[in-house]
């Protein structure tokens, strides 16, 4: 981190298929997904995409929870509505 700044990177992003990492426990297995492809799948399956979010704290939350800033330099959960 030569600018004082964390990253993150997204090595492998076009490579779907599982990934393993300790997240919460050891060993975790994630199947990973383009956002793309997450998308695709629900349209393919007949649904109708209603909302979509990459969620980050506001600045308002940042401000009451100041350990949250960290939160705001990439999204952390892609948030999808969907209605069939």
């Amino acid at each position: 981190m030569p600018t004082g700044r964390a990253t993150w990177p997204v090595n492998g992003y076009l490579d779907e298929g599982p990934r393993t990492t300790d997240w919460l426990a050891k060993g975790v297995v994630k199947q990973h997904r383009t956002m793309g492809a997450l998308l695709n799948i629900l349209i393919g399956l007949g649904f109708t995409l209603q909302h979509v979010e990459e969620w980050g704290p506001s600045l308002e939350q940042v401000a009451a929870h100041p350990e949250w800033a960290e939160e705001r330099e990439r999204p952390m959960f892609l948030l999808v509505s969907a209605r069939k």
